[in-house]
């Protein structure tokens, strides 16, 4: 009896879903997906320990916010996207200089 009770409760409980949180979610997505390649770049860098991201990902980087890269990417450390972002800015190089 008490199996059937349980399993009545599961049957008829709901998850709970943030739809504002979902749709935040959405928009980090659409940063990075529109840079080819990029999410592939992200998870190879981070299982091969070597970073290599191309310039139109490093952009999307910019683009998004740490906690939007957590949404997305929630089994990494919360410091691998300033490490992610470091290496963007170091790519990048300094800003040229203005032509009098």
């Amino acid at each position: 009896m008490l199996v059937l009770a349980c399993t009545a409760d599961r049957a008829t409980a709901r998850p709970v879903v943030d739809e504002s949180k979902a749709f935040d979610v959405e928009k980090c997505w659409e940063s990075l997906m529109g840079a080819e390649g990029c999410i592939q770049d992200i998870l190879s860098s981070f299982f091969t320990g070597r970073i290599q991201l191309g310039l139109v990902c490093c952009h999307s980087l910019e683009g998004i916010g740490d906690s939007c890269f957590i949404e997305i990417f929630p089994f990494f450390s919360p410091s691998y996207s300033s490490l992610l972002k470091a290496f963007c800015a170091a790519q990048s190089g300094p800003a040229p200089s203005p032509v009098a």
